[in-house]
């Protein structure tokens, strides 16, 4: 089950004006209350949240996983066009984990077991709730991301647009030490791939993952400075 906590701006963004009345997918926040006390009925509930805002004309939304802080950004989203965000975000979400799996070197299963896998992480992707609602912790870390964003608009190579480009960006505030109300430090990505490994089928320890994750960290400093910068 995934559910989407939206700001009031991710809120606005995802609804519509009909005859002068606002229409929205996006539920009130007392609507979660039931749900979430139900929920222990599911395996797997996904809790992210959303915030959309504009540079220039051009939309951008950025949705962060509460527990993790793994966050992805989308760029030129249509307004009120939830199934357009969904396709983008599931597609998006499996590759990211996918790609970021094997540079850790991780210990897939063989094709066939994989798919079936991910079929079954596809499906535990369902059902979607959206709810008006948000915590401000989860937006300062938001708020970061969206700072680095806007430094490639105006100051750097411009925002990222394609798929490819929006997973390189992601690869930087996915990196970032973060902590949560003065808990231990972590790094959303490679918490984040502890959380999903199991999934993929993949036979790994938490400690095989963070030497994984370390060693490509290492190997992408290298190869983005330069021999002339190597220890």
């Amino acid at each position: 089950m995934l559910i989407f906590d939206c700001t009031k701006d991710a809120a606005d963004f995802f609804s519509k004006k009909v005859k002068g009345k606002i229409i929205s997918a996006v539920q009130p926040a007392a609507a979660a209350q039931s749900l979430e006390a139900d929920s222990a009925a599911h395996d797997q509930v996904d809790r992210w949240q959303l915030h959309v805002t504009t540079f220039g004309k051009i939309h951008v939304l950025v949705a962060m996983k509460v527990d993790t802080r793994y966050a992805m950004m989308f760029v030129g989203l249509k307004r009120n066009d939830m199934k357009g965000f969904l396709e983008q975000f599931n597609s998006r979400y499996l590759a990211e984990l996918l790609v970021l799996a094997v540079n850790v070197r991780g210990e897939m299963p063989p094709q066939a077991e994989l798919q079936r896998h991910v079929d079954v992480w596809e499906e535990s992707l369902q059902p979607v709730h959206f709810f008006k609602r948000s915590d401000r912790s989860v937006q300062a870390h938001i708020n970061d991301v969206l700072y680095m964003a806007a430094y490639d608009a105006y100051e750097g190579k411009g925002l990222p647009v394609e798929a490819p480009d929006l997973i390189a960006f992601g690869e930087v505030p996915n990196g970032m030490l973060r902590s949560i109300r003065g808990g231990d430090d972590f790094i959303p990505a490679e918490l984040e791939l502890k959380q999903a490994f199991p999934r993929f089928g993949m036979v790994m320890t938490e400690v095989e993952i963070s030497e994984g994750y370390k060693s490509w960290r290492s190997r992408r400093r290298e190869h983005d400075l330069g021999p002339e910068f190597e220890d």
